[in-house]
């Protein structure tokens, strides 16, 4: 969620976007209670879907091509459509592999209902303009709608550093952004063993030949 403070001017786009793009399918688990609400095969990737209640299944169904969904007696309510789980999961995999992602994510544009496209690192990181989109409900209750943008390369959330023995590398920048500072990575990450003689000499207060000694053991890198 994008947020903004007077004082400090704050902003944080929230971990659930990049959370929900970057699961794999394959380890993405239905929610129990809910039918439908997981990814789908389409014809290039995948497509995650959720019709959290009666009125975004129907808008599911309509934006599908399904309107008969709707009166199906097997589907008509949540517990039905629990109950009925395999079936309409099938049913549901079966049209969105017809067409590709992105196909998919022009149909459910501005449709109100929690759809988001499931993206590798490479994929978010090199996504078309720069972002990545999901759109989904903060509250079933009230039904409001919001749709984030999370500017990946606009919002500096890819940066790249020079790694003494790596060379130049891209990693994930921080996500909280300041008015009046910059927060950024300060260090490469470290190599195996980098700065075990730093922490066991400066911090647990060994001596060289007890560092050596662990080293020979080959307890310590």
């Amino acid at each position: 969620m994008a947020s903004r403070t007077r004082g400090g001017g704050v902003q944080l786009i929230v971990r659930d976007i990049s959370e929900i793009l970057l699961i794999p399918p394959a380890q993405f688990i239905s929610i129990a209670s809910i039918v439908p609400y997981q990814a789908f095969k389409t014809a290039d990737g995948d497509i995650l879907i959720g019709g959290g209640n009666d009125r975004l299944f129907g808008i599911m169904c309509d934006r599908l091509g399904k309107p008969e969904w709707k009166t199906d007696g097997r589907f008509i309510t949540n517990s039905l459509r629990v109950k009925n789980r395999v079936v309409l999961e099938g049913m549901i995999e079966e049209a969105t592999k017809r067409k590709s992602t992105k196909e998919w994510l022009d149909i459910f544009d501005e449709s109100g209902m929690p759809y988001a496209a499931v993206n590798d690192i490479q994929g978010t990181l090199n996504h078309e303009h720069g972002t990545v989109q999901i759109s989904y409900l903060i509250s079933y209750r009230d039904q409001d709608e919001a749709n984030f943008s999370g500017l990946v390369l606009a919002r500096n959330m890819v940066t790249e550093v020079d790694h003494p023995t790596c060379g130049p590398m891209k990693l994930v920048n921080t996500p909280v952004k300041y008015s009046y500072s910059t927060p950024s990575i300060r260090t490469p990450p470290p190599t195996l063993g980098q700065h075990t003689d730093e922490v066991l000499r400066d911090v647990l207060g060994l001596s060289e030949s007890d560092i050596s000694s662990l080293k020979g053991e080959g307890i310590v890198a």
